[in-house]
């Protein structure tokens, strides 16, 4: 990461930019969470969407965020813009050709910020995946804002060497801490992908308990998942489980808005009710309880649960076992069946351009307490 503090710096303006979603929108929700209370966010927070791929569209954003920023609070103490995932910047790369007209304009606009900073009640910040650090716009908010930019991409050396360098500050959130081998064996399993990391990391503190905060080289092993193109969600699968609608609410909040995102969390809840059939399936059948698997099974069934990739051999950890077992019991057959269809409904709709919320929408019918 690499962070810009100018000497006339303005405390309420931050560009931050990076093309690890997770990281970028976290360190956007702290100085989101910062400035406005939670009581407050339902109307102090403006969101402005940056995504567009054509001068009118590109243009349209920028003017709405003009209007936020220009618009003082009515009722609030308080007022915060967040300018979403710009695609257009200078090098941006994602919002098509930007035309002389739209650069011109996001000059005009850092020049005016540098002018006429936002008054200390209002907070401005921008978040973006790519920018030319060069370019007119950057060097002028350079002038007064807080610029931070994530390193990314490079040599599979240098995106683990971010990774273990961030490692840390994420088991920190968890209060957990790494032995200098686990830390390595663990960034050599799972990947360097924040979100796989993060989710990693809930899934070994509820594997260890919270008898003990260090991890050890065994608990990577007994318990970090592989990294794979079939991507594993712990926190949010865990979340649905409890069947409780806050807490993945909750989940589903640190996933808003990056890119393609509904696709991966669609993905990832028809792979985790598709499992939790089979699982309730055995349980119901005496095959399975919350110990492991019958071992006198029959030879056929054995081999028929093994093809679901959830059978005795399918070399699941009995910690993941014990889990899947406890969230299959949180539903009953129906339930599994309906909402494993919905969400392949869902995901054939997200690929064909539906909108994100699709999940949030499903999430929340198949988790709602039973009467």
């Amino acid at each position: 990461m690499v962070k810009y503090s100018p000497v006339n710096q303005s405390a309420n303006v931050h560009l931050i930019v990076g093309e690890d979603d997770y990281l970028v929108e976290t360190a956007a929700r702290k100085i989101l969470d910062a400035a406005v209370p939670p009581s407050l966010r339902e109307t102090a927070l403006e969101v402005v969407d940056g995504s567009a791929d054509n001068a009118e569209t590109q243009m349209a954003s920028l003017r709405a965020c003009r209007g936020s920023i220009e618009t003082p609070p009515f009722l609030d103490p308080v007022k915060a813009t967040w300018w979403k995932r710009v695609t257009f910047l200078p090098g941006g790369g994602k919002g098509g050709v930007v035309s002389q007209e739209v650069k011109t304009a996001l000059e005009n606009f850092a020049a005016s910020l540098a002018k006429a900073p936002p008054p200390p009640n209002q907070t401005l910040v921008i978040t973006a995946t790519r920018l030319l650090q060069s370019s007119i716009f950057a060097k002028a908010m350079k002038t007064f804002a807080t610029v931070v930019a994530f390193a990314s991409g490079g040599k599979a050396r240098d995106r683990r060497e971010r990774a273990e360098a961030m490692l840390p500050d994420l088991a920190k959130a968890e209060n957990l801490t790494f032995r200098p081998a686990a830390a390595a064996a663990f960034i050599a399993r799972a990947g360097t992908d924040t979100r796989t990391l993060v989710s990693e990391i809930a899934k070994l503190r509820t594997y260890i308990g919270m008898d003990r905060n260090e991890v050890t080289e065994q608990d990577v092993r007994d318990i970090t998942s592989v990294a794979s193109e079939d991507p594993e969600l712990w926190e949010l699968s865990a979340a649905v489980a409890t069947r409780s609608p806050a807490r993945v609410m909750g989940v589903l909040a640190r996933y808003s808005g990056a890119e393609k995102i509904g696709i991966l969390l669609a993905t990832v809840m028809e792979k985790f009710f598709r499992e939790l059939i089979v699982c309730r399936d055995a349980i119901d059948r005496g095959w399975l309880n919350a110990f492991g698997w019958k071992r006198d099974m029959p030879e056929d069934v054995r081999e028929m649960l093994d093809a679901t990739g959830f059978g005795p051999g399918a070399g699941k950890a009995p910690f993941m076992i014990k889990n899947s077992v406890s969230a299959a019991k949180a539903f009953t057959p129906r339930e599994l069946t309906v909402a494993h269809a919905r969400f392949v409904a869902v995901r054939e709709k997200l690929v064909s351009g539906g909108t994100d919320d699709l999940v949030k929408i499903e999430l929340m019918r198949i988790v709602k307490p039973r009467k």
